[in-house]
């Protein structure tokens, strides 16, 4: 089958010009001003903007273990829908994915159910050593994950008797929560005693107090150990969901040395702890929101390449579970089918380039993840391609949320800079204008191994 994408906007990375992209057996076979070629369907894109389909490397799709939350299916049809066309997958699952076989395991359940392109993490716990040594090989696997600090699966590693030796001697990409267990519990504790002059007034059950134990420090010191193990190994590591300004100094020191990339997503740069007194325990996530200074850093770290991509941090939780007071309420929130739209109003109100949005959320987190044939609208890639119309605006609302979790963070905005009009998964159209063509399905990813 041969499909031809006529006179759209092709925005990549770097520039912006109009032509037509030939699609065939999956792949993207060209890429030219004008293509004239006798092909099986043409789709007019006049007026739209074609772009690689996203490249999400951090979600929680609670597949399998927590079917009320969500699956494989409904959360990638959220991603279909936001123009995401591959996904990676995070490890703190029931059962968790802390062995090869249990990669497996979930890989053929993804990929009987998920909508896009698919990478199934595996996590590192205090007893997995040699089941991460085998994960170095197998290049279906995109990273190893490491909780440094607490977070939803109970899967904590922040002890350096169990962290050095994985950075020691593995040697797969780590992608590390990287927060310090030490300092929130030491918060946590000094709030217990009265010692936490921040947190004066505040009930224990109240969700600001998240925002107040899990300060810029407790990121700042992660991030802080994470690059100096990254350092000390010479171990390719990624810093995920970055969220405040102190971190970046130390960010600098990894990237300088050649090895440490990093995150960000779309709520650290819009939304603040002061959401959180209106919004409770919608706004609760690990790491913890910060101040107004914070999301106008990470947008400057942004412009200065520090932070070279985006992924949401999708980790949906049913409303009930939210509405909970703190201390039972779960950190996390929904995020993968308006990420885009949320970055491509950004781009409209001048917060960073249309081509910024491609290399933040496609073409860099493949590149960090080297993954291969993703990322990119360039002959012989996939053909992941997500068409835009740039001329429709979106007013958010729970009503739209596909995800199984039925909110979104983003409800009540306004987003002008754009709306997804039709994904190709391997040049299969999944989502056309709304509706969803559901017996097609991704396919698992492949990384480099060098």
């Amino acid at each position: 089958m041969k499909t031809i994408l006529r006179q759209g906007g092709i925005i990549t990375g770097d520039n912006t010009t109009t032509g037509d992209v030939l699609i065939e057996d999956g792949k993207i076979a060209e890429v030219s001003s004008i293509i004239s070629q006798r092909v099986d369907t043409e789709i007019d894109c006049t007026g739209k903007l074609i772009m690689p389909g996203m490249v999400d490397t951090h979600v929680h799709f609670r597949d399998p273990g927590f079917p009320a939350k969500g699956d494989a299916l409904t959360e990638s049809r959220a991603a279909v829908a936001g123009g995401v066309t591959t996904i990676c997958d995070m490890p703190n699952t029931n059962p968790q994915t802390l062995t090869v076989e249990r990669v497996k395991e979930k890989q053929a359940l993804y990929a009987s159910k998920c909508l896009a392109n698919f990478g199934i993490y595996i996590g590192a716990s205090k007893d997995n050593l040699e089941e991460l040594k085998k994960a170095d090989v197998d290049d279906t696997i995109p990273a190893i994950k490491i909780f440094m600090a607490e977070s939803t699966g109970d899967m904590t590693l922040s002890e350096d008797e169990f962290l050095n030796p994985i950075f020691e001697q593995t040697r797969k990409l780590i992608a590390t929560h990287a927060e310090s267990e030490l300092r929130r519990l030491q918060r946590l504790e000094d709030y217990k005693n009265g010692k936490l002059p921040e947190a004066e007034g505040l009930e224990a059950d109240n969700p600001y107090l998240h925002s107040i134990i899990r300060d810029n420090l407790v990121a700042a010191e992660g991030t802080k150990h994470a690059v100096e193990l990254a350092l000390k190994y010479k171990h390719r590591t990624h810093i995920l969901h970055m969220s405040a300004e102190e971190e970046l100094e130390y960010l600098k020191q990894g990237i300088a040395a050649g090895y440490v990339t990093a995150e960000t997503c779309p709520h650290y740069l819009i939304f603040n702890r002061e959401d959180v007194k209106t919004e409770k325990g919608y706004r609760i996530m690990n790491p913890a929101l910060k101040q107004k200074k914070d999301n106008e850093a990470l947008l400057q770290a942004i412009h200065e390449g520090l932070i070279s991509q985006i992924a949401t941090d999708h980790a949906p939780h049913l409303k009930e579970e939210k509405e909970q007071p703190y201390g039972k309420l779960p950190s996390g929130l929904p995020g993968v089918q308006f990420a885009l739209p949320v970055l491509l109003h950004l781009a409209k109100q001048g917060k960073f380039s249309m081509n910024a949005v491609v290399k933040l959320y496609s073409e860099n987190p493949a590149k960090n993840y080297q993954i291969k044939s993703k990322g990119k609208l360039e002959a012989g890639y996939d053909a992941d391609i997500a068409i835009i119309d740039p001329t429709k605006t979106m007013t958010v609302t729970n009503e739209m949320v596909l995800s199984k979790c039925g909110w979104t963070p983003y409800a009540g905005m306004e987003l002008s800079g754009g709306i997804v009009d039709k994904t190709f998964v391997n040049g299969n159209l999944v989502f056309d204008n709304g509706a969803l063509h559901e017996e097609i399905k991704g396919t698992s990813i492949h990384i480099s191994l060098s």
